[in-house]
């Protein structure tokens, strides 16, 4: 019976503390009380707020709970591209040859290399004016020109081996690996990995023809399913693996028009820059003798032996700070998948979005705890990620002193992905974050500069609600709203 006494009141204590220890601010009750509400009853909810300068837990609602959390994790890809490779860091693209330079005649008597190094900003629209995306491509033109090579008797040989042959990371799904935001990395990307669908309309249930695509990709047949409708919208969906050349589109687009756009990914950018490349230097002048290659091609020619091409020059992307300053801020999933392949490519010569995510965790693993993450891709495509608010929290308050990092962050109400939340409320410009969103998922982590000065990490995460994301979206607002008043 005396034991039985010990035990409750060690029980009743520890309950005590507990509740002593738990927040009971106006920011916790709120947070407690949102899956309350209807449709978001069974919803999967994580939520965890500290002041970074004090350690104090502000919040804390399944802080632990680790769930999908779309586009947040492009937190952790960036962040972890900064600790390794450095704001600094550029990616390179070798511009090389095989066989031999004749000075007098100004010929290769070889072929031209174009060694990919991961750079993701080629002709892309993030660096480049419309009309212009082939300026950097023209001046490897002029470069050869100018080295003293004028014919080429060889080939034109596009080399993107320096990431796997992946296509797209493996927790990508089929319905998205068409679409233009299913665009995967690759050793040679060339215009964000863009393909550009150009659909003609004609009367309502009639089936859309596809009049023509950019850039050319030789053997590409897409099938059109795509019928003509009502709606103004493009409500095409794109279907097709990486390397195959065997599409589909169902869908509707509006009746009557001519020459919608519709964007798509590329199924082989390492070929299409071969093409590019081969098209630009002979409208350049260059004479090029065979038709152009790619080394993925090569390979499967069992009589291949690897090349050790010379180095012509060396073309350089802008800086990593630049690069993750718009993955964060527009949510690019391109670039957080080259970042992440990059990583691996740098620790261990071989870039791929395996080897990224494994270096990735074991690199915060040795800051703070990280049972908390899985990470299968460096966007947050994959639904297979998962992780906690907690974990968040932790990465936020190790990089509390990165003014890149922070910088790259958008804004509540002022930039970003963010520009539309925390409008004319007290949340505009002193939340920072970077949000997520798909089917049933919706988050935000980042930094909070209080009203009263105080220095705040958050992060929120719902999956599988059964309201409107609107009506999520303004639960979240209202938990910015009451930090910035904190």
């Amino acid at each position: 019976m005396r034991l039985f006494i010990y035990f409750l009141i060690g029980f009743l204590s520890t309950s005590a503390l507990g509740q002593t220890n738990k927040p009971s601010n106006s920011i916790q009750l709120y947070a407690e009380g949102i899956t309350s509400n209807p449709g978001v009853e069974h919803a999967p909810f994580s939520f965890f707020v500290t002041n970074m300068e004090t350690g104090e837990i502000i919040a804390d609602v399944n802080g632990d709970l680790a769930i999908p959390a779309a586009s947040t994790m492009k937190l952790v890809t960036t962040a972890t591209a900064l600790q390794i490779l450095g704001s600094k860091y550029t990616f390179k693209t070798n511009i090389a040859y095989t066989g031999t330079i004749d000075s007098a005649s100004r010929t290769l008597n070889g072929d031209l290399i174009i060694v990919g190094g991961g750079d993701p900003t080629l002709g892309s629209k993030y660096f480049t004016e419309e009309g212009a995306e082939n300026a950097d491509i023209s001046s490897w033109a002029d470069s050869i020109k100018a080295i003293g090579i004028h014919h080429i008797n060889g080939r034109i040989i596009a080399d993107g081996s320096a990431y796997a042959y992946q296509g797209a990371p493996s927790g990508w799904v089929w319905g998205d690996l068409g679409n233009y935001y299913g665009a995967g990395p690759n050793g040679l990307t060339i215009y964000d990995n863009i393909l550009k669908l150009f659909f003609d309309t004609k009367g309502l249930g009639t089936i859309a023809n596809i009049v023509c695509t950019e850039p050319y990709i030789p053997n590409l047949y897409i099938a059109s399913e795509v019928t003509a409708a009502k709606s103004k919208r493009d409500n095409a969906y794109v279907f097709g693996a990486p390397y195959s050349f065997d599409w589909f589109v169902t869908g509707t687009l509006p009746a009557n028009t001519e020459n919608f756009m519709v964007k798509a990914a590329n199924p082989d950018p390492e070929l299409t820059v071969a093409h590019v490349v081969n098209a630009i230097f002979q409208e350049s002048g260059i004479t090029i003798k065979y038709y152009p290659t790619t080394k993925r091609e090569l390979m499967k020619d069992t009589s291949y032996r690897p090349y050790s091409p010379e180095t012509l020059f060396i073309h350089e992307s802008p800086k990593l700070s630049t690069l993750i300053n718009l993955t964060n801020q527009y949510s690019i999933n391109l670039f957080a998948e080259h970042l992440l392949c990059e990583i691996a490519r740098y620790r261990t010569g071989r870039g791929s979005t395996y080897g990224g995510a494994l270096i990735a965790k074991s690199y915060w693993s040795k800051k703070f705890n990280t049972s908390n993450l899985i990470m299968t891709d460096g966007s947050g495509l994959s639904r297979s990620n998962a992780v906690s608010a907690k974990f968040f929290n932790d990465l936020l308050t190790y990089m509390r002193q990165s003014r890149t990092f922070k910088n790259s962050l958008a804004i509540a109400g002022k930039k970003g992905t963010m520009s539309s939340i925390g409008r004319n409320t007290s949340a505009a410009g002193r939340v920072y974050g970077k949000s997520g969103t798909m089917s049933k998922m919706k988050a935000y982590a980042g930094y909070v500069d209080s009203k009263s000065g105080k220095k705040l990490a958050y992060a929120m995460m719902i999956n599988n609600y059964s309201c409107s994301t609107t009506k999520i979206k303004s639960y979240f607002q209202n938990l910015m709203v009451k930090l910035a008043n904190y």
